[in-house]
């Protein structure tokens, strides 16, 4: 079959890569190790510089000190970013960057929306309704989207649509799992409107039937986003974003998780096994290579 030809390359990739972690590589721990192995070297190494740079950016956020020296050292972060964009990097990680950017020709705007929404997290947030979510899911979640999906090669509209509601999908599923986390933070990412209307204290929210629906509407709404993402690109075209869709599909067994329990969010933070990881990175991978053999039936793509 033409499908398992295709699918070879990337599985023997996944294989041979996926019990030691190569020099400079992402950890292995994160949920987008595995993913990033079905990239070719270059893609690869520009996809590890671009999440350097946000958790490098996220860090200063939540590091220790006060908010005005966090608040000083995001201004030197942002500082050395745009001079390096001007090509005059400050030191070796962001002359490696700026070879990425001009590389793949990365648009400034996603990465100065990403310095944005982290330059948020530098106070308390209450969140009232999911506009304000929204727009802060595309800030700190759509802008890495949308510099990857550059870093992939794709420029249209709908590959712009993709990024964003997958970044969406992505971080409310991810806010959702950290709750108690970003609350001892003092962060309330998740809309006091919903709260109110599922009769849940933020403060002193407790497991029961209220929580359990609140969970799952929360995650209805994040499944929304994942599903417009993938209403964006017909099933060829999403074929060649394998590791976007592995990512999404890492996340999808979080999402199953939370969705079958919602009370685990409120006993601590919910983890996937290597193992879950990898089925679902394979899984992905074997879609996504099966998607690319299938004949062109019209002009879709499709």
């Amino acid at each position: 079959m033409a499908w398992l030809t295709a699918i070879r390359q990337p599985l023997s990739a996944l294989w041979s890569c996926g019990l030691t972690v190569p020099q400079g590589s992402l950890e292995r721990k994160t949920s987008f190790f595995l993913p990033l192995l079905l990239l070719d070297a270059p893609r690869r190494k520009g996809l590890e510089l671009l999440y350097r740079f946000c958790w490098a950016a996220d860090d200063l956020a939540d590091g220790p000190g006060s908010t005005a020296e966090k608040q000083r050292r995001l201004v030197a972060f942002r500082r050395d970013f745009e001079a390096c964009l001007k090509g005059r990097p400050s030191d070796g990680f962001w002359r490696d960057f700026g070879a990425v950017v001009k590389s793949f020709r990365l648009s400034p705007g996603p990465l100065r929306a990403i310095l944005a929404g982290v330059t948020r997290d530098l106070k308390p947030i209450r969140f009232k309704r999911f506009a304000e979510l929204h727009t802060y899911a595309l800030q700190v979640a759509g802008g890495p989207g949308l510099a990857a999906m550059e870093i992939f090669g794709g420029r249209t509209p709908a590959h712009r649509r993709y990024a964003e509601d997958l970044g969406v999908y992505l971080q409310v599923t991810n806010i959702i799992r950290d709750f108690l986390e970003d609350r001892s933070l003092g962060r309330q990412y998740l809309p006091l409107e919903d709260f109110k209307s599922h009769g849940i204290d933020p403060r002193h929210p407790v497991p029961g039937k209220a929580w359990d629906f609140f969970v799952r509407f929360q995650l209805d709404r994040a499944q929304s986003h994942w599903d417009s993402a993938r209403a964006a690109l017909p099933k060829r075209e999403r074929g060649s974003l394998a590791t976007a869709e592995a990512i999404a599909a890492v996340y999808g067994v979080l999402h199953r998780k939370l969705w079958w329990r919602p009370g685990r969010v409120l006993e601590g933070k919910v983890s996937l096994s290597r193992r879950e990881k990898a089925f679902a990175t394979l899984g992905a991978a074997a879609r996504c290579a099966y998607w690319r053999s299938r004949p062109i039936r019209d002009d879709c793509g499709c």
